[in-house]
Order: structure tokens, then C-alpha cells, then sequence
């Protein structure tokens, strides 16, 4: 006792100078820990902080399944969609159909009793669980395409899966979801309007909820509000943690997205697709494949002591990993193949001639295709208008509704008269993309198919067409295409000149109604082509 005693008293007289401390260990090497992006069959991590996205639908057992529909609040599906077998309608008062409800309602002092559905009445959390709900209309707002924003938002894509349309949803890393398009429950019908599909948002409005939408015309997320009682489909959302500021460099989804852009690349041929889109596909992957060899070799540092982590200084290398990936993946999605002829069959519909199953350009029967200019052979980048109007010789700048032309010319205030009234082959589109005996339709045979043949509205890979049937009971289908002017109207160009003002001839049919008629359109424009043959 007496030596430890003495032990002590040495070691407290020394001076702090006296004491060397031991050397610190030299730092070794780094390499690169890579963390992951939350991946499976039931969520994605698109890359937003604090939420990540179900791969499916609520009840669906896959991705394009459009899954049960649900009315705002309710947490099960049912038959009837109405006012009357709302869960919350307190009161409905006739003939206006004001009603009140005896949940989420406006009190007196004008709030809501609540601000967003509660987690009983969440029927993602009701059948999935803790964790899981139905998205914020915040929570969208944050994945919308928008180019007015400095940083990278989430990036929409129509494609088919599976013989169902709807949208690839491409996240700020490059992971992606798909989206059916999925109609709405109204009453005891289900109904639909071309491609658009609707899902619920938890925010409490009033009478109409807030639901986010995919729309054809924009491919683009946007918020609106529907009536709480009808039924639509949900996209769950789960909650995930918050990370630290210190992370570990995430490369899962650029490595995935690598190897298959390689895989395309390799396997299929540059002649197939439109040269644009495979330049934009090998271009994206390059870059991908230098920024993942970048951060490897530098060990996921710029200029940062901190080896194979990123911080606050060098967040930007993650950035970076990510917009190479996001980008990458938009590029596969929209490598566009190019129609082929071949695509097209010829259908028998018990008439004088045989009718394409497809517009002219379109690979299927859902494509709009090509819109292109009576008397020209293939589409166009810029605008349709006289001044780019192929076989328009001269514009009056006084009206530029009445011009000079090269030819099929029956007047001599439109030019030098020809007196040609139908297309030769040689300015026919039809025959100069499929070939053949094909060729665009005569006015007289689109007057018999308007006459022979049944017309009506149907529901077919998520999207209204118009099906075409004839006498014999075979169908075609003709997609809402409008024209490069107007939306959902039918219009496809007929091989004649119209007897008003020189312009040309076409096939129209009411998108809503279902009535076709002949009908005549500036020359110029741009509509699409539905091709025949003997």
C-alpha cells in the first residue's frame, strides 16, 4: 500500500509539459461505403426527404392494377359512389344537393375540425398500417415537373405496361414508380376520360377534396378537387427517417440504371429508334458512367478531409450521383422506337376497302401518330401554318386565310389552276410510309364507313376510343387525337379537296357523342391519317 501510495504522489507531481502523449494513428486509405435507396416490392425511395412511395395502388396486387377506389375518408371499398352512401353525410338538401357532413366539416369560426384525414379514417393506414397514409397535397406539390424550379423535380412519362397506359413517375435519384390510369367511381359506374387517372390527398377542402392527376395532354402532376363522394384509387406513402448530415454515398439506383441503359444500348440497334432519343440515351449513360468513376476514384471527396462520407461541403457530389441517374433513366423511357409498316394491319370491315388498324405513325391502336399537313408525307417539328405549308406557294399578308398554292389548285385566285381535286400518290403520306396498294381514304369511303358502321365510346388500355364496327362485326379503333389546334375531336385527313374555299376534306367524328360526319379543315393543318387499302 505504502509503494502505490507513493505511486500517486509521483505521478500528480509531474508538470502536464512532461507527459508525451501518444502519437495519433496516420489515416488510412479511405474506399467508398456505399449506403442504399430504399428499394422493394412494396415502396420506392424516389429521393424526397421524408416520404417514399408504394410501387402499387392501394389493394392492388400489382403496379398497373388500378386497385379498390375509395371515397375521401372512407376505409373500404363499396358499390355505390354518392352523395347518399357517403360515410360523413349529415345532411343532403334537395333539389340543390347542399350537403353537410358530421366529419371533416367548416365550423363557426370557419376552420375545419381538421386539417387532414386522421389515421382511423386513412384507409392506407387502415389496411397497410402504422407508417403508412395517404399523401399531402404538399407532399405531391413536391414532386410536380416543373421547369420554373432550380432544383430537380420529379419527371413524367406516358408508357404502356403490360397492356395497361399510365405513367412512369422518374424521382430526383432515378428511381421510378408506375401509375395506371384509373378512371373514376361515380354512382355505380366506372368512368374515364383518355389517359387521365386521379388519386386521393389527405387535405381537408370542404365539399371537394384535393386529389392529384396525371393528365395525357400534359403528362404532367397537378392538384384539383373533386367531389369527397366519388370513388378514385390511392397511392400510399410511407414515412421514413430523417438522415444525418454525414451519410454514405448512395450509388444502388445509378448502378442499376447503368447496367440496364448498357444492356439497351448493346442489344439493340441505332436504325430502330429516332436518332435524337438514341443520342440523348448514349450521351446520358456516358455521363452516368463518368460521374460514378469520378466519385470512386476520388473516394467520394471534393477537396474533404472526411474519407468516403459526404457532408455539408461535398453534398453536391450526391447531387451530382443522383442528376446523372434521373437523368439516365428519363432518357431509357424516352428512347422512342420508330413505326414501322409493319405495325399496321389491314382490317376487314365488310366494306369496299380494307382500313388500317392503327393511325398513320402509331405502333398500336392507342396512338394518336403522326399529324401531318394534307399533301405532305411526314410531320413536323415547328408550327402548321401556311408560311411552312409545303405546297403553298404565296401568303396574302392582308389574310393570311387565303393563299396562292403550287398545287391541286380548282381557282385562280388560289394560283395556277390544275384542276386537280385528289391526292397523287406521290403527295399521298399513306402510300409513302406503308407502300404497297396502301393509301389515305377517299371521301366516298369514309362516307361508307360512316354509314355502315356502328360508333361508340369504349374503355380500352386506360384511354376512351372510339370503336368503329362494321357490318360484318369487325372493329377499329380511333383514339381522341384531335388535331395540332383542337384536343379530343377526331379528324383524319381524307384524299380530297374540299368544295369550300380549296381547303381539304376529312373524316370527323364527336369525341363525345359518337356522331361522324365529313367535314373540311384549312390544308395546312395538321391531322392524323387513317390509311386504306384494296
Amino acid at each position: 500500500m505504502f509503494l502505490s501510495l507513493m505511486m500517486c504522489m509521483f505521478v500528480s507531481c509531474q508538470k502536464d509539459e512532461d507527459v508525451v502523449p501518444e502519437p495519433e494513428p496516420e489515416p488510412k486509405p479511405g474506399t467508398v461505403k456505399e449506403a442504399m435507396y430504399e428499394t422493394n416490392d412494396d415502396y420506392v425511395d424516389l429521393g424526397f426527404d421524408g416520404i417514399m412511395f408504394a410501387t402499387k395502388n392501394l389493394g392492388a396486387k400489382k403496379p398497373e392494377d388500378s386497385g379498390y377506389y375509395f371515397a375521401w375518408g372512407e376505409t373500404a371499398p363499396k358499390e355505390d359512389y354518392s352523395w347518399d352512401t357517403y360515410k360523413w353525410t349529415r345532411v343532403i338538401n334537395d333539389p340543390y344537393r347542399d350537403v353537410s357532413f358530421s366529419k371533416y366539416f367548416k365550423k363557426s369560426n370557419g376552420r375545419f375540425d381538421f386539417e387532414y384525414l386522421q389515421p382511423e379514417d386513412d384507409a392506407a393506414t387502415v389496411m397497410l398500417g402504422e407508417g403508412w397514409r395517404m399523401p399531402t397535397s404538399e407532399e405531391v406539390n413536391r414532386l410536380q415537373d416543373s421547369f420554373s424550379r432550380d432544383v430537380l423535380a420529379c419527371r413524367v412519362r406516358g408508357t404502356l405496361r403490360n397492356g395497361v397506359y399510365g405513367y412512369e413517375l422518374i424521382g430526383l435519384n432515378g428511381n421510378s414508380i408506375f401509375i395506371p390510369s384509373t378512371g373514376v367511381m361515380r354512382d355505380k359506374e366506372l368512368t374515364f376520360w383518355d389517359y387521365d387517372t386521379k388519386l386521393w390527398c389527405s387535405d381537408v377542402q370542404g365539399m371537394q377534396m384535393r386529389y392529384f392527376e396525371v393528365t395525357v395532354l400534359e403528362a404532367d402532376l397537378s392538384l384539383n378537387g373533386e367531389n369527397r363522394c366519388v370513388g378514385l384509387p390511392i397511392r400510399p406513402v410511407k414515412e421514413k427517417k430523417a438522415e444525418s448530415d454525414t451519410i454514405f454515398l448512395k450509388y444502388n439506383v445509378l448502378e442499376r440504371n447503368i447496367e440496364e441503359a448498357r444492356e439497351r444500348l448493346t442489344t439493340t440497334s441505332a436504325a430502330d429508334y429516332s436518332d435524337d432519343s438514341y443520342q440523348t440515351l448514349d450521351k446520358a449513360y456516358q455521363h452516368a458512367v463518368n460521374i460514378r468513376t469520378f466519385a470512386k476514384e476520388n473516394d467520394g471527396q471534393i477537396a474533404n478531409k472526411y474519407v468516403g462520407v459526404i457532408n455539408k461541403v461535398n453534398k453536391q457530389l450526391q447531387d451530382s450521383i443522383n442528376f446523372a441517374s434521373h437523368n439516365l433513366r428519363l432518357a431509357m423511357v424516352d428512347l422512342q422506337p420508330l413505326p414501322k409498316a409493319s405495325d399496321i394491319k389491314a382490317v376487314d370491315l365488310g366494306l369496299s376497302v380494307r382500313w388500317a388498324s392503327a393511325n398513320l405513325g402509331a405502333r398500336t391502336e392507342y396512338e394518336n401518330g403522326y399529324f401531318i399537313a394534307w399533301g405532305e408525307l411526314t410531320p413536323k417539328e415547328g408550327h402548321y401554318d401556311w408560311e411552312s405549308y409545303l405546297l403553298c406557294k404565296e401568303v396574302y399578308e392582308d389574310n393570311r386565310d387565303y393563299s396562292k398554292f403550287s398545287k391541286y389548285v380548282t381557282d385562280s385566285k388560289w394560283g395556277e389552276v390544275d384542276g386537280k381535286t385528289r391526292l397523287d400518290l406521290e403527295d399521298d403520306a399513306a402510300h409513302a410510309f406503308m407502300g404497297g396498294n396502301w393509301r389515305m381514304p377517299t371521301t366516298e369511303e369514309c362516307q361508307e364507313l360512316i354509314d355502315n358502321c356502328t360508333f361508340e365510346n369504349v374503355g380500352l388500355y386506360g384511354r376512351t376510343l372510339m370503336k368503329a364496327t362494321g357490318p360484318n362485326g369487325n372493329y377499329i379503333y380511333f383514339p381522341h387525337t384531335g388535331t395540332t389546334k383542337v384536343i379530343n375531336e377526331i379528324y383524319c385527313w381524307t384524299s380530297d379537296l374540299s368544295v369550300v374555299d380549296n381547303h381539304a376534306t376529312c373524316f370527323n367524328i364527336d369525341s363525345f357523342w359518337g356522331q361522324p360526319n365529313i367535314s373540311w379543315y384549312d390544308r395546312y393543318a395538321g391531322l392524323t391519317i387513317r390509311a386504306v387499302c384494296p
